[in-house]
């Protein structure tokens, strides 16, 4: 039986602020990871905990005022493990 404990989401962000997209999310301690592979061109995935949605939710409405660009593509995937 599969457990469902990560969600992930698309992003649009540009492709020149994504290191710095990774490194704030990096920053807080269990809060998500980026990554590239198997997104469309101009988007990444941010992977999370399936409890930590709010809070992923918080920081990237903040950082869409920061990161000119930065848009939520859809709603969170479900990934099962």
């Amino acid at each position: 039986m599969s457990k469902i404990i990560f969600c992930k989401i698309l992003l649009q962000v540009p492709e020149s602020e994504i290191f710095y997209l990774s490194t704030i999310v990096d920053s807080y301690d269990n809060l998500g990871y980026i990554r590239k592979e198997e997104a469309p061109i101009g988007h990444t995935w941010l992977f999370f905990s399936n409890d930590m949605k709010d809070e992923v939710y918080e920081l990237l409405l903040l950082l869409q005022d920061e990161i000119e660009g930065l848009k939520i593509k859809g709603e969170p995937i479900a990934v099962e493990v």
